[in-house]
C-alpha cells in the first residue's frame, strides 16, 4: 500500500513539475509576446505625424509623366503648406482642398489640388481619366453645366463642344492635358476676376 501511494505520490509530483514547466513556458512566451507588443506601441506612439514631403509629391508628378523641377515641387507644396516647413499634413491639406473647390475667383492656387484631383479621378491608377471616371465627381461638386463644360473642354474638339468617345469608358486624358485644361481655366477665371475688379 506504502509503494502505490509513493507512486500516486511520485506521478502526482511529475503532473505537477509538467504543468509548471508549461505555465513556465507559456508564461515566457505571454511575456516575450508582450515586450513586441509594448515595442510597437512603443513605435506607433512615437511615430511623427504621416506628412505629405516634396519627394512624395515628385514622385506622383513623375509616375504621372512629368518632369517636374524642384522648384516647382516646391512651389506646389508652398500652395498647401501654411506653416512652411516643407510637409503638409492632414489640416493643411483639407484647409487648401476646401478652398479651392469653393473659389470663384480662379485667385486660389490650384495646382496641388489639380494633382489630387486627378488622382481621386485616376481609381484604378493607370496615369489617365475617362469620361466615366470623372462624372459622377464632377456633376456632385459642379452641377450639370459644369460638368458638361468641363467634359467638353477636357475630352472635346478645339470648339470645346463635340465630345469624343472612343473605347468602353470613352476617351481618356493623362494627366499632362488634364493639367493644361485646368491651369488654363484657372487663368481664365483669375482674368476674368481681375477685370472685374478694375471696371468697378
Amino acid at each position: 500500500m506504502k509503494q502505490v501511494e509513493s507512486c500516486q505520490l511520485q506521478y502526482r509530483r511529475e503532473s505537477v513539475l509538467e504543468e509548471m514547466e508549461e505555465y513556465q513556458k507559456i508564461s515566457l512566451e505571454l511575456g516575450s509576446e508582450r515586450a513586441e507588443l509594448e515595442k510597437m506601441l512603443e513605435t506607433i506612439e512615437t511615430r511623427p505625424l504621416q506628412h505629405i514631403r516634396l519627394k512624395d509629391t515628385a514622385a506622383a508628378l513623375k509616375s504621372l509623366g512629368m518632369k517636374p523641377s524642384k522648384r516647382e515641387v516646391q512651389e506646389m507644396v508652398w500652395e498647401v503648406n501654411d506653416n512652411l516647413d516643407g510637409v503638409i499634413d492632414w489640416d493643411m491639406f483639407r484647409d487648401a482642398f476646401v478652398r479651392k473647390i469653393q473659389d470663384k475667383s480662379g485667385l486660389e492656387p490650384g495646382y496641388f489640388h489639380h494633382l489630387v484631383q486627378f488622382l481621386i479621378y485616376d481609381r484604378d491608377n493607370k496615369g489617365r481619366v475617362s469620361i466615366d471616371d470623372m462624372m459622377n465627381l464632377l456633376y456632385a461638386r459642379v452641377g450639370r453645366e459644369g460638368m458638361d463644360s468641363m467634359i467638353a473642354k477636357l475630352f472635346g474638339g478645339q470648339d470645346d463642344n463635340s465630345v469624343i468617345e472612343v473605347g468602353v469608358h470613352g476617351d481618356e486624358v493623362d494627366f499632362r492635358r488634364y493639367w493644361e485644361v485646368l491651369s488654363n481655366e484657372q487663368r481664365g477665371m483669375a482674368a476674368a476676376n481681375k477685370k472685374g475688379k478694375r471696371s468697378r
